[in-house]
């Protein structure tokens, strides 16, 4: 990687001097960004050296500074067999969608041969769901050209990676899973979602909120903010059947200066997608086709042209360092504020969904049905064309008799009642043969009796 380049008809090049908000500066940047051919740049350290022996090199977007990077002999051949994992994968999605009632294509391609995607799950109401899975590295810009032709052809694409720094992250509607060998795959363990998917939360910010105010970036307003929190306990299986049933969508934030730092794809459900829209006013997008936006133009170094190459040197700082992770697991702000005076409302009892359906089925597996309790008809299996999410339906018990309650005035009621007049502490305690500092209330009904000193009881000689 370097900012120095030798182009063939322009020759020597100082990247850092470009400034893409420059009209000039940007139109020479879009005359050469991704128009190169292998051949038309080459490395100034390797041309000193050795000019006998050319490196060639093309211009890429690092940090938002245009840079120069050697062409890598890494890079695995598009048409290279799958890996074990990769298939024992691709099956098991197409197996979790036949089981939910959806029909699955293995390896699709599209009648003009431009797309092939390894799952096409039909849903409901003409959703065409195409699961990708990407267990290797993928280029940012092949990850947003390939989403681009699968919403061109009317899909709507999944991305499945088992990696936290895969560039896939928030540049495509994506989950992540953790990295399971292949056996874990095939045999049907639960693989849980860990990145991904969110719920809309709503969070008072007021004194027991140890975080400032999002809007004044101090204090607390006392006013209701809006957050997308990760969604814990849900399965990779529970995924794929709720977006093919549509009870889950993509939703799509672009990068917003001032606001987002980059764009981000998330998984909500329906609900809170419209919600988030109301309350914000917008309309749903979806990225321009090959476009990746969080690539923010940053400002000109203005460094010496250097004929320096620290390609080899950046690449034993990324295996010293290791790769940034992209998924963090935070709570991203969703940029809605409700007032206080207008709290918001409890939600509507939710129809039933796909994702209930599988936890109605889980509850009654787990709870066994004693025998006095079945009718003589009844048995644990399901009746003959049930759907296998509906559990069997239990007997109806007839509700427990509740006990008398005791005929006693509770406390709180005895002191809600209208004070008795007072009585004479001298008199009573003639009566009692006590002193009058030795009368005090009764433990049990609080009626004055002889409590202290000498003879003296907490009870009352009624309540003894």
């Amino acid at each position: 990687m370097a900012h120095g380049v030798f182009h063939k008809e322009l020759g020597e090049i100082n990247l850092s001097e470009l400034d893409l908000h420059d009209p000039e500066d940007r139109k020479l940047w879009d005359s050469l960004y991704g128009k190169t051919r292998k051949g038309d740049l080459e490395c100034l350290d390797c041309r000193r050296n050795d000019p006998e022996c050319p490196q060639w090199m093309f211009l890429r977007l690092w940090k938002g500074r245009p840079v120069a990077v050697h062409y890598s002999r890494d890079v695995r051949h598009p048409t290279a067999p799958e890996s074990p994992r990769h298939l024992a994968l691709k099956e098991r999605i197409a197996r979790t969608a036949e089981k939910a009632g959806y029909s699955a294509e293995l390896e699709a391609r599209a009648p003009d041969g431009r797309r092939r995607t390894d799952v096409l799950v039909h849903g409901d109401n003409g959703l065409k769901l195409g699961c990708e899975i990407q267990l290797s590295y993928a280029t940012a810009p092949s990850v947003a050209k390939r989403s681009g032709i699968a919403r061109s052809d009317g899909l709507s694409p999944l991305w499945t990676t088992d990696d936290v720094s895969a560039p896939l992250i928030d540049r495509a509607p994506w989950a992540r899973i953790d990295h399971m060998p292949e056996a874990i795959l095939r045999n049907g363990n639960a693989l849980l979602i860990r990145g991904g998917v969110k719920d809309l939360k709503l969070v008072r910010c007021d004194s027991r909120n140890s975080v400032p105010c999002p809007d004044r970036r101090y204090g607390r307003c006392n006013h209701w903010h809006g957050t997308w929190a990760p969604v814990l306990g849900m399965h990779l299986d529970q995924l794929i059947g709720a977006t093919a049933a549509g009870e889950y969508l993509p939703l799509y934030l672009p990068a917003q200066r001032g606001r987002r730092g980059r764009a981000a794809h998330l998984w909500v459900t329906a609900d809170d997608r419209e919600k988030y829209l109301d309350a914000t006013g917008e309309t749903p997008t979806e990225p321009l086709p090959g476009m990746v936006d969080d690539n923010e133009p940053a400002q000109p170094e203005h460094l010496p042209l250097s004929r320096e190459c620290s390609y080899e040197q950046h690449l034993e700082e990324k295996k010293r360092r290791g790769s940034t992770p992209r998924d963090t697991g935070e709570s991203l702000p969703t940029g809605i504020t409700i007032p206080a005076q207008d709290p918001p409302t409890l939600p509507e009892p939710r129809p039933t969904t796909f994702l209930s359906r599988i936890a109605a089925q889980h509850r009654a597996a787990s709870r066994p049905i004693l025998p006095q309790q079945r009718g003589p008809a009844q048995t644990l299996a399901s009746p003959p064309g049930t759907p296998p999410w509906q559990a069997p339906k239990a007997p109806e018990l007839a509700p427990r008799p509740r006990p008398p309650e005791p005929d006693l005035v509770p406390t709180s009621r005895k002191q809600s009642l209208p004070p008795s007049p007072r009585p004479d502490r001298r008199a009573l305690a003639a009566r009692l043969g006590c002193a009058p500092d030795q009368v005090g209330p009764c433990a049990r009904c609080h009626e004055l009796t002889h409590r202290y000193g000498n003879g003296g009881s907490p009870l009352c000689r009624t309540c003894r």
